[in-house]
């Protein structure tokens, strides 16, 4: 019984390895089908160029099976049947008068398209994974240091994801343009549509929209510092820039899909509101900044606004400093100069909003007047009650001294006399 069973075992194992064996024969001989048909009816550059990373991409895969391949392939063999379909596409190549050094050059960048959109397919579900985790550590509400630390670790992860896969999917684009040598407007109706097929099996545009998606939910799923802001800022910017100049080439090449022209609209609705949140989260953040030391500056929502409403602050000060004490005059200016002018803005914020437009130099230079006219009334006042100190001790030395000098001195006693 026992050896029936060993024997109905090994038989099953055999069985299932002559399938595996099977399957893995025919998916070769199926794939390589398949390159030499699109061999026989290529008809660009183009596309020798994705045929050869193709053949490459064969070969590498198959590599580890080629003993085997070497015996289902008699009386050729797993090499020489890749040698035949690279000399196969070399003659079409010739045929069509088309430079073996340009479809190398294609090629590359084919492989480059391929590299990154892997590359972007496995950071997009890291990227759900980390998002997944951040989102359970937010809900569960734990205080302690290890979580803390465990959070704002997963956060930094996701940030630098989601960042290099926004360079990579905008890299994989130009890859995908550069293969062609003409302006997008000046392609042929086949050749857009070639074009257009190409961005939809790297998933172009999908890529696109999952990534403002996530920018998004990051933005609104994290806790930001002035410096995280900062950051994000940055690279919105950077992203709306290189959008503005892969929107029209797409629209190019869907012009005659709606659909697809569509999306390219919606895409610019997005990076418009994924702008606008940003905005929104960096003057929350600002205005939270004034409100964390407890200077009662009004609520702004543009540069021109937080301009004009810091300065408004200083004037109060500098008006009503008759209905405060010296104390508390000069300790909402200290707070103001030194934990906020001179801390987190100089550090964080007057860079971000420089570089950005969104507050100019000429601007902080007037809030820079307000606060020196602020301190001239700050120190004026101080000033004058160092005075008022001063004269009131030179008061009390001189009484004192007075009071020392008519204290009559006890006599002397005289010689020989005894008490």
């Amino acid at each position: 019984m026992i050896f029936a069973i060993a024997v109905m075992t090994v038989s099953a194992v055999s069985l299932a390895q002559e399938q595996s064996d099977y399957e893995i024969s025919q998916s070769f001989n199926k794939s390589y089908k398949e390159l030499s048909k699109a061999i026989e009816t290529a008809q660009t550059v183009q596309e020798c160029a994705e045929i050869s990373v193709n053949i490459d991409a064969l070969e590498k895969e198959y590599t580890p099976h080629k003993a085997l391949l070497d015996k289902t392939l008699y009386p050729d063999d797993f090499q020489k049947k890749i040698e035949m379909v690279h000399g196969q596409l070399a003659y079409a190549q010739n045929k069509l008068g088309i430079i073996q050094e340009s479809v190398t050059k294609i090629a590359e960048l084919e492989t480059q398209v391929k590299e990154l959109s892997s590359q972007v397919e496995q950071l997009t579900n890291e990227n759900g994974t980390l998002l997944k985790e951040i989102q359970a550590l937010r809900a569960s509400n734990t205080k302690d240091e290890k979580a803390v630390d465990s959070l704002n670790a997963l956060v930094a992860k996701l940030r630098s994801n989601i960042s290099d896969r926004d360079k990579m999917i905008f890299a994989m684009v130009d890859s995908i343009f550069m293969q062609y040598d003409k302006n997008v407007d000046e392609l042929k109706d086949v050749e857009k549509q070639k074009v257009a097929s190409h961005v939809e099996r790297n998933g172009v545009i999908g890529n696109i929209k999952k990534s403002i998606v996530d920018n998004v939910m990051f933005l609104e799923s994290t806790s930001l510092t002035g410096k995280d802001l900062a950051t994000l800022v940055g690279e919105q910017k950077k992203f709306a820039t290189e959008w503005k100049g892969l929107g029209p080439k797409l629209a190019a090449i869907y012009v005659s899909q709606k659909d697809r022209a569509k999306e390219v609209n919606t895409i610019d609705t997005m990076v418009t509101a994924w702008g606008s949140k940003i905005d929104a989260a960096l003057w929350k953040s600002l205005n939270q900044l004034f409100t964390k030391h407890n200077l009662t500056v009004k609520p702004f929502n543009s540069g021109n606004e937080f301009v004009a409403n810091v300065i408004g602050f200083i004037d109060d000060e500098i008006q009503n400093a008759n209905q405060r004490t010296e104390a508390v005059r000069f300790q909402v200016y200290s707070t103001f100069v030194d934990s906020v002018w001179n801390g987190e803005l100089a550090a964080t914020w007057v860079p971000l909003l420089q570089s950005n437009s969104i507050v100019t130099d000429a601007q902080f230079g007037q809030i820079k007047a307000k606060v020196d006219v602020w301190r001239s009334s700050v120190e004026q006042g101080h000033t004058i009650l160092y005075v008022v100190i001063a004269l009131v001790a030179l008061v009390v030395l001189l009484l004192l001294y007075r009071r020392m000098k008519k204290t009559p001195k006890a006599p002397t006693p005289q010689a020989g006399q005894h008490e």
